[in-house]
């Protein structure tokens, strides 16, 4: 009061600034952005549960939202009850409500337990419990928050199917999600936040490429913060990228210099289509003269299942003997037909007996996505067909 304002004990932080877009009716957005990047927020302030400090948000129609699992439930109220006080705020009637419990009921699968109270319910049960009531009042636009990641592999199907029904019944759809197979699949138009501004949007293909190329900066900024420890000496070849690895084991008669999978176009890949062809390739070199040495790889799931690994011995080549010195570059070319996840790739020289010479575990990481819903860790690329074995006879 003093000093009339002039004076602040407070730092100013917009948490989003200069943030501009428009959906069109129908279509489905996606934004995504790393943590922080203000997506609940600029999500809250579409629902109006959030006043933005300046600007506005216009839009037409019946929302229904699904923002933080336990925004609009009272935990003391039973799951009957909080679906009616949540078809009451959409500004349906009782019997309404009544007419659509059956198919809530049946969605949420929760038995019983609507009878209730929420606080005693799993988070699982509570998010599909909240799912189900928000697409139950037929809203012009949905709009969820990472929410559907909280219920199992069977929801989850069942979801993403209810709001591919919802696209085609003409809802417009706006959701944050972490997952790019989702944004993929599921959206027409992408928005990447990073920072509370729009970094990029336009089509998911191109603005997911961007994030995943900030995901994989910030992360080569942490790397070279933390204090490396027996990184590899890659002064005499310049051109390759320092190896980083989750462990590293062998006697050392052999060092990996640098590991990598690649596109076609001999350009690293991080993110990739199911099917797409890649390249793992790994650089060698010997510390002593060795006879016949195995090169391998190996790919794990995010689970750490082994999913795929093979080596030089299998496929029938052999490097005979090498010196002391000298450095040799190994291929495996493959089609990546993998579920979408992520997946981490080993590799190894080791002799015939299988005694290590290198082993560096997890150096090299790639995210597959796929538009089509893919169960277990493979795409074996089905194709469906289907005949009648006995048709009606015409009259």
């Amino acid at each position: 009061t003093i000093t009339r304002g002039r004076m602040k004990r407070h730092r100013e932080f917009w948490a989003l600034r200069d943030v501009s877009f428009a959906l069109e009716k129908g279509t489905t957005t996606g934004i995504i952005g790393p943590n922080g990047s203000g997506k609940s927020t600029l999500l809250q302030i579409v629902t109006g549960t959030l006043e933005p400090t300046h600007g506005q948000v216009i839009y037409e129609g019946r929302v229904s939202a699904l923002l933080e699992l336990g925004a609009g439930f009272n935990l003391e109220f039973t799951g009957l009850e909080n679906v009616y006080m949540n078809g009451a705020l959409q500004g349906l009637s009782r019997s309404e409500i009544e007419a659509l419990m059956p198919e809530i009921e049946r969605f949420a699968e929760i038995g019983d337990f609507i009878h209730q109270p929420v606080k005693t319910y799993s988070s699982g049960m509570f998010v599909r419990l909240a799912f189900a009531a928000a697409i139950s009042v037929r809203p012009d636009l949905l709009i969820v928050d990472e929410a559907l990641s909280v219920g199992d592999a069977v929801f989850q199907h069942r979801c993403l199917r209810r709001i591919k029904q919802m696209q085609e019944q003409g809802a417009t759809i706006l959701f944050v999600s972490h997952d790019p197979g989702a944004i993929r699949a599921l959206c027409s138009h992408a928005i990447l936040l990073n920072a509370g501004n729009v970094h990029a949007q336009g089509k998911p293909a191109d603005v997911l490429n961007v994030y995943q190329k900030l995901i994989m900066e910030r992360e080569e900024a942490y790397e070279q913060a933390e204090p490396q420890e027996n990184q590899a000496d890659t002064t005499e070849i310049d051109e390759l990228p320092p190896l980083r690895c989750e462990f590293r084991h062998g006697d050392g008669s052999a060092e990996i210099l640098s590991a990598e999978i690649l596109d076609e176009r001999r350009q690293p890949a991080d993110l990739v289509e199911s099917g797409a062809s890649l390249l793992a390739r790994l650089r060698v070199r010997f510390q002593r003269d060795l006879e016949r040495p195995v090169f391998g790889v190996l790919i794990r799931n995010q689970h750490g299942i082994n999913v795929y690994g093979t080596n030089t011995e299998q496929k029938s080549v052999s490097i005979e003997t090498v010196e002391r010195g000298e450095i040799v570059e190994i291929t495996f070319a493959f089609d990546c037909w993998l579920a979408s996840g992520y997946y981490a790739v080993s590799f190894a020289v080791h002799s015939l007996d299988g005694v290590s010479y290198d082993w560096a575990d997890g150096a090299a990481m790639f995210r597959v996505v796929n538009a089509e819903l893919v169960e277990g860790i493979a795409n074996l690329n089905a194709v469906a067909n289907g005949r009648r074995l006995n048709p009606k006879a015409k009259v």
